[in-house]
C-alpha cells in the first residue's frame, strides 16, 4: 500500500475543491495517509488563523472536513528532530516521511519541492515530493 504525507496547506485547500481536493481524494483512496502531532498543530493553527477571513459557515465546513480527514489518518510521532529543509518549519513533514517510510509527500511548498530525497540519507529512497497536480498525473501502480 502506498504511504502518503500531505502538507497542511494542501489538506486545507481541499476544502475549497479543485486540484487539492482531487489529490487528497486520490491519496485516501489509494494509500495510507499519515499525520504527526506537529502537523496536526500546524493545521489547527492555520484553521484558527483563517477563521476571521472565512466566516463562521466556511470555518464550520473546514473543521468538519478536517475532523473527517484526520480520523482516517494514522498518527506517528517522528523520532528525528534534525534540520533537513532550508525552511526549518517544513522539517516536520520530512521527519514524518521518515517515520512513515512514505512514498509521497504532496505539497505546494517551494522549499519542500526543492528537497532532493536521494541526497538525504535519512529520507526513504522511494520518496517522491510532488505537487497535487503531479500526484494526480501519476499512475496508481507506482509507489
Amino acid at each position: 500500500m502506498i504511504r502518503i504525507v500531505i502538507d497542511a496547506n494542501v489538506l486545507i485547500s481541499a476544502a475549497f475543491g479543485g486540484t487539492p481536493l482531487d489529490a487528497v481524494s486520490k491519496a485516501f483512496s489509494t494509500g495510507e495517509v499519515f499525520l504527526s502531532p506537529d502537523v496536526i498543530k500546524e493545521i489547527d493553527g492555520t484553521i484558527r488563523r483563517l477563521s476571521p477571513k472565512l466566516g463562521e459557515e466556511k470555518v464550520e465546513f473546514l473543521l468538519k472536513l478536517w475532523r473527517r480527514l484526520s480520523s482516517l489518518c494514522k498518527v506517528l510521532e517522528p523520532i528525528g528532530k534534525g534540520r533537513i529543509c532550508r525552511d526549518p518549519k517544513d522539517d516536520a513533514y520530512l521527519h514524518l516521511c521518515i517515520a512513515a517510510e512514505a512514498d509521497f509527500l504532496i505539497t505546494g511548498d517551494k522549499d519542500l519541492l526543492a528537497v532532493e530525497p536521494e541526497r538525504i540519507a535519512a529520507l526513504p529512497d522511494r520518496l517522491r515530493i510532488v505537487t497535487p497536480r503531479r500526484f494526480l498525473e501519476i499512475g496508481l501502480d507506482v509507489p
